[in-house]
């Protein structure tokens, strides 16, 4: 038997191959992409058997090993013939493509992106009464060690396809290297288990990033294929659909909250019915715990205008603050994923992960907003690894969701939801100074001639007005403040001019002085803007950085009052 593998790949130039799939793996960056790229051939095989508008009789299961790095995913889709099995490997290689089929897959990427990086990789499909199977061992090393194309053991062994009186189906079976030989990958791969050692994570993670969530449930147009989820051999529950901010906030909150609002039908019909209230009333019954709204049919550009369903949800920052402590690692620091506010692209109903807007500035905080193009022609503008679109299509999609944001009064109302649904206000038995006062218990007074005389500092607030104590009282010379900010990323701007001279340089009596040899680099004089951080620990910086919240390189300084970190 013929190894067609290397039949296919030797219709591409032979130098270019192993580059080629090189280049393919590290442009998917996302640690879920084995998942999503898994699953959503599964849902395409499921659209191809039954039809969309019967995706419910599909079913998929999917098994994970953390400790052993195996994924096995079973669909009851159309099948694979014997003949394409192996080609389905092959780098930009799309049968989808050439049958002019598959809503959510269509590169032909992303399952030579997942097979080059296993060492055991096994296909077994029923497909039209024909049991055919193909199965490879070390594929990753043909890439990474300039190993030959293996021939699968069937093509060893003379295997042909059998007949069996089965309905269509296809289980995969890949299991990945202990020890990646690139560290790029092997990071990748580690955290693409360790986010499956944890239930409500790798939940998480299937229901906003791949085709698990389903965008149809959200919008009511359609429903879902059976999914079944195994961890270690042990059922783990999990629905279908888009996690929704309400799904977050009332898992937050654990509580049957009222203050839920569609924006269009009850907030805005509310909000005119609170319109003859004292102001101090009104603001106070206005309060919102979540508001949101679909909005469907939504054309972006003129030209070659895109067709969209938008999702908008807005809520306070520290409700999705907390769902996310839920996702930390076990050294309970890092995070691998955690839910974001942005605004989030979605293909055919399909959630993939790409940003297009963080929304860092303040006034959009609130809200996540999912924008699902209808039109299948712009799966030709993303990139191989699906990490975003072009710059001038994001450009489109963000000034038509502003537009609507502010049309629709969402900008408007932003001030009713900020800060809103803790429940201890509402509780009877709160006593806001008494949890304040517990705070407090372990700080000691110090006479000194700042007007802080309790220490030390237990949040990061007070760490903040220290800083500008400091500089109030000259004891830290030539900051200006431009601004300090609750809402950006980093927390503050401020604006730094310093002459040279004798009482500011550093020596044995002035530890906080500069030293000569910098003056001296910069002419005597020292001026620029500098972005600043505050924390309360050192540890808080090292989370925000490996939850991918802050990027060490834009701070200028960082202001700390325990420097402690691991014991170091």
């Amino acid at each position: 038997m013929s190894n067609v593998l290397r039949e296919e790949l030797s219709k591409q130039e032979s130098s270019q191959i192993r580059s080629n799939i090189e280049r393919i793996i590290s442009s998917y960056r996302h640690i879920w992409d084995i998942y999503t790229e898994l699953l959503q051939n599964s849902a395409d095989a499921i659209i191809e058997q039954f039809g969309e508008e019967n995706i419910s009789e599909g079913k998929i299961a999917l098994e994970i090993s953390p400790d052993e790095r195996i994924i096995t995913i079973i669909d009851n889709g159309i099948g694979i013939e014997e003949s394409t099995i192996s080609k389905i490997l092959v780098t930009g290689k799309s049968l989808k493509r050439e049958r002019n089929t598959g809503k959510f897959g269509f590169m032909g990427y992303g399952f030579t992106f997942v097979a080059f990086q296993s060492e055991y990789l096994q296909i077994e499909s029923i497909k039209n009464g024909k049991k055919a199977s193909r199965t490879y061992r070390d594929l990753y090393k043909f890439v990474y060690s300039d190993f030959d194309i293996p021939n699968s053991e069937e093509e060893n062994s003379g295997y042909q396809a059998q007949d069996v009186n089965e309905e269509n189906t296809t289980k995969i079976i890949i299991k990945f290297p202990a020890k990646f030989p690139d560290e790029v990958v092997e990071e990748s791969i580690a955290a693409t288990f360790r986010i499956a050692k944890s239930d409500e994570t790798i939940k998480a993670v299937l229901r906003t990033q791949s085709i698990v969530g389903i965008l149809d449930t959200v919008f009511k147009t359609g429903n879902c294929f059976s999914f079944s989820l195994q961890i270690n051999g042990r059922f783990v529950a999990i629905e279908t659909g888009y996690l929704t901010i309400r799904e977050v906030v009332n898992s937050v909150l654990n509580s049957d909250f009222q203050q839920f609002y569609d924006r269009p039908n009850q907030y805005e019909i509310f909000v005119k019915s609170t319109e003859n209230l004292p102001t101090t009333i009104r603001e106070q019954a206005r309060k919102a715990i979540v508001l949101d709204e679909i909005i469907d049919d939504v054309e972006i550009g003129t030209r070659n205008p895109l067709h969209a369903r938008i999702f908008i949800s807005a809520t306070s920052k520290s409700h999705i603050n907390q769902y996310n402590d839920r996702f930390r690692n076990e050294d309970g620091i890092s995070y691998d994923f955690a839910l974001e506010h942005g605004l989030w692209l979605a293909i055919c109903g399909m959630p993939i992960g790409v940003c297009l807007d963080p929304f860092e500035h303040s006034n959009y905080l609130p809200y996540t907003v999912i924008v699902d193009i209808k039109d299948m022609s712009i799966r030709k503008e993303l990139d191989a690894g699906r990490k975003g679109i072009s710059a001038y299509r994001m450009k489109q999609i963000a000034e038509t969701v502003l537009e609507i944001l502010k049309q629709r009064n969402f900008i408007k109302y932003r001030r009713y939801i900020v800060g809103g649904g803790d429940s201890r206000i509402n509780n009877p038995l709160y006593d806001p100074k008494k949890e304040l006062a517990y705070i407090f218990k372990d700080k000691k007074w110090f006479d000194s001639i700042l007007t802080q005389k309790y220490f030390p500092p237990v949040e990061e607030q007070e760490v903040i007005s220290l800083f500008v104590e400091l500089v109030a009282q000259k004891f830290l010379k030539g900051y200006f403040l431009k601004i300090l900010s609750g809402y950006q990323v980093y927390d503050g701007l401020y604006e730094y001019q310093l002459e040279q001279s004798e009482e500011v340089e550093y020596s044995e009596k002035n530890k906080l002085g500069i030293y000569k040899n910098i003056f001296s680099a910069n002419g005597g004089s020292l001026k620029k803007d500098i972005l600043i951080e505050f924390k309360k620990e050192l540890n808080g910086i090292y989370k925000d950085i490996s939850s991918n919240k802050k990027d060490i390189s834009h701070v200028d300084i960082l202001v700390v009052w325990d420097v402690d970190f691991e014991g170091k």
